[in-house]
Formats: structure tokens, C-alpha cells, sequence
């Protein structure tokens, strides 16, 4: 079967591209709708097009496209990228890494909300403090505190690209140990990951297989 994506509708772009890259780790990112909110001040949104792309500068990227409100309303900017280029604010967020157990909850926070409302009592979750000025959610293992580095446009498509910068990274101990040279190592299965494939499917960590490099002190 070949498929030419020039014969394609957006949509049918999307659907056959998300179901051939597989599988993409989920970036749940966390903006801040504003200091003057209390209860709803945290905006919780899961992303699927994402990965890291570079370690010096550490950075991350993913991609937010744009949403309608309703069937006749506009299209517009998402939440989370409006909270991100706000010119008052920060550009400080995080972005968690949703465990297997909280697909429900993942997909909760993909709702589409009243703008400055917040997913996570939605979810049924706590935003957590930790050592970075925007929350993380509760129950997961791993975060990244992150600022932007750039919004990249896409062409002339609705996406942009956030490159992200990441300056602290959270890994709940239970998941972490150490290797012969003293260096951590994050066990993959502890980790637990939730993973995005196509069609409404998700996937998780199964069989791990490491490949026997010999020494590699770089590594």
C-alpha cells in the first residue's frame, strides 16, 4: 500500500501519520493561567507529538496545533500555547510523563475547557509543588522543569513547535538506581510510561531488550 499525503485531507494526514510513528512518549504539560487564579489556575494538557532533540542546550519539542470551541466556532489558540506566549508571562512550565495507570486521566485533561479553567480537578488530580515554579501532576514518576527557547511556525499550517529548555528534571526515586560506573539510570519498566499510538490507542513498556555495546564510557 502507498499512500500520496498530497491526496490527503489534513485529517487524513494525521490519522495514518500517528498510527506509522509509533510509539511517542506524552508530553502533560502544565502552563499557568494567570497568578491572579486560585482553584483554576494550573492548565493541564496532554501532547503527543513529542520528543528531546538536543543535550547542550538540554531541549525538548513538541507541537500544539489549534482548537475549536464548539462545531461553529472559530478556530483558535490552545490553552496551553496562549499561556506559553502571553507576553507577561514567564514561559515557565512542566512537563510531566504520564504513567500506564493514568490513561483516564490523560484523556480527561484532553477536554476541551472554557479558556482559564483548569483539568486538573477534572482529572482528579493534585498539582504538586516541587522545585520548579509551576506544578507537577500527582502520580507521575518523571518532570521536566522547562522554559521556551522558541515557537517555531510550520509553514503555513496551524502548528507551532515549542522548543523547549530544560533546566530541572524531577525522577521518583523508586525508579532510579545506580549503574557500575555510579551514574543514574532510570529503569524504563519502574518508569512506566505511558505511550501514544494511533486511532485512540496507547501502548505500554513491554519486553526490554538491551543491546551489548561493550564499554562505552560516554554513555
Amino acid at each position: 500500500m502507498l499512500v500520496t499525503l498530497g491526496d490527503l485531507s489534513p485529517a487524513g494526514i494525521y490519522h495514518l501519520m500517528t498510527q506509522v510513528v509509533v510509539p511517542r512518549p506524552i508530553a502533560w504539560v502544565v502552563t499557568d493561567n494567570g497568578p491572579g487564579r486560585t482553584d483554576d489556575r494550573w492548565n493541564l494538557a496532554p501532547f503527543s507529538y513529542f520528543n528531546a532533540v538536543a543535550s547542550e542546550p538540554p531541549i525538548v519539542m513538541y507541537s500544539i496545533g489549534v482548537t475549536a470551541r464548539s462545531a461553529a466556532a472559530p478556530k483558535d489558540m490552545k490553552d496551553t500555547l496562549a499561556n506559553l506566549t502571553d507576553p507577561v508571562a514567564s514561559g515557565e512550565h512542566t512537563i510531566a510523563l504520564p504513567t500506564r495507570g493514568q490513561l483516564e486521566a490523560v484523556e480527561a485533561t484532553s477536554s476541551q475547557l472554557p479558556h482559564g479553567q483548569s483539568e486538573f480537578a477534572l482529572a482528579g488530580l493534585e498539582a504538586v509543588a516541587w522545585e520548579w515554579p509551576v506544578p507537577r501532576p500527582s502520580g507521575v514518576r518523571a518532570a521536566l522543569g522547562c522554559t521556551v527557547e522558541e515557537v517555531v511556525p510550520i509553514a503555513n499550517g496551524p502548528q507551532r513547535v515549542i522548543l523547549a529548555r530544560v533546566h530541572v528534571i524531577w525522577v521518583d526515586d523508586t525508579v532510579v538506581e545506580e549503574d557500575q560506573q555510579g551514574r543514574t539510570r532510570v529503569d524504563p519498566a519502574r518508569l512506566d510510561p505511558l505511550m501514544r499510538l494511533g486511532a485512540g490507542n496507547y501502548a505500554e513498556i513491554g519486553p526490554i531488550t538491551r543491546a551489548d555495546r561493550g564499554p562505552r564510557p560516554d554513555l
